[in-house]
């Protein structure tokens, strides 16, 4: 992924934005169009995903766990090694002006989706484009933790979970158009497309892959890759290379889910076994993709 550096008109990056906002209509339609990635390939436009308002509770709840372990504070957090803040159940990132980084920012295209769903965002945050972040530090940030502008944003923000979850949707329905448009081999995008099918299918509550592409992406960056320390070749840990190895085709929920579960820890184990920094990470990675395992109670 190139670097970003963001303009002090903070205009949103044009393609993501209007993908989303087009497939934010409302979870019980019939028929939800998906976009298709710009503008490598053409594909056949499947029916989008959708989950019901009891669902989205339950996965809010779940991602907010994974992301906070329940800590209602920590819905506005900034992480120690981060140069930005991360707020929602999904951690979405948010930029001060003029930061340049190799990561996407998703926390004002999250704002603008609640906001088109009726959402009511605090008053000093409702603005045409979303503002930056007014903390440009940690430091900063740390201070105003418990100022009436963060105790605003953290009320705010544990009074639209549901519909953050259903933001995440949003996201996980541009995700199969974009790793299949990032895949050349014929083989391997039909394999892909069937096995996220697959695991839509299997999954009642479509948490497993809501929070694996919110927690390790879709897999389309090359800077999201570390060489094999044997081979030297680039292996990835998104989305796409969890579904790239997954081989299975049983239907039953059971199956499928302690696949997908299996597949997310051995591409999270690879990562680490070509990153050993990345061990101390372990732990925690591999609690989370337990939490596939089974449909959410």
């Amino acid at each position: 992924m190139k670097m970003i550096k963001l303009s002090p008109s903070r205009a949103i990056a044009g393609g993501l934005l209007t993908m989303m906002m087009l497939l934010a209509v409302p979870a019980v339609a019939e028929d939800q169009p998906v976009l298709k990635s710009q503008p490598q390939r053409v594909f056949a436009r499947p029916t989008a995903l959708r989950i019901s308002p009891a669902n989205a509770a339950k996965v809010a709840r779940q991602v907010w766990l994974n992301e906070t372990g329940g800590n209602r504070n920590a819905i506005t957090a900034w992480n120690a090694t981060e140069d930005f803040a991360s707020l929602g159940i999904g951690h979405f990132i948010w930029f001060s002006d003029g930061l340049e980084t190799r990561f996407q920012e998703s926390f004002p295209d999250m704002l603008t989706y609640l906001r088109s769903q009726g959402a009511r965002l605090p008053r000093w945050l409702d603005q045409d484009p979303i503002p930056p972040s007014p903390w440009r530090t940690k430091a900063q940030f740390d201070s105003a933790f418990h100022a009436p502008r963060m105790v605003d944003l953290r009320r705010f923000l544990l009074a639209t979970m549901d519909l953050q979850a259903q933001y995440l949707v949003v996201r996980l329905n541009n995700a199969l158009p974009r790793m299949l448009a990032d895949l050349n081999d014929r083989k391997a995008r039909a394999h892909v497309k069937r096995q996220f099918q697959r695991v839509a299918a299997g999954s009642p509550d479509l948490y497993p892959l809501i929070d694996y592409v919110n927690f390790k992406g879709e897999g389309i960056s090359d800077s999201e890759t570390f060489p094999n320390r044997r081979t030297g070749v680039p292996e990835g840990w998104g989305l796409k290379h969890v579904l790239l190895a997954m081989t299975g085709r049983a239907t039953g929920t059971d199956q499928v889910l302690r696949e997908f579960s299996e597949s997310a820890r051995f591409v999270l184990q690879r990562r680490i076994a070509n990153n050993p920094r990345d061990r101390r990470w372990q732990r925690g990675w591999m609690r989370r993709v337990d939490t596939y395992r089974r449909p959410l109670p």
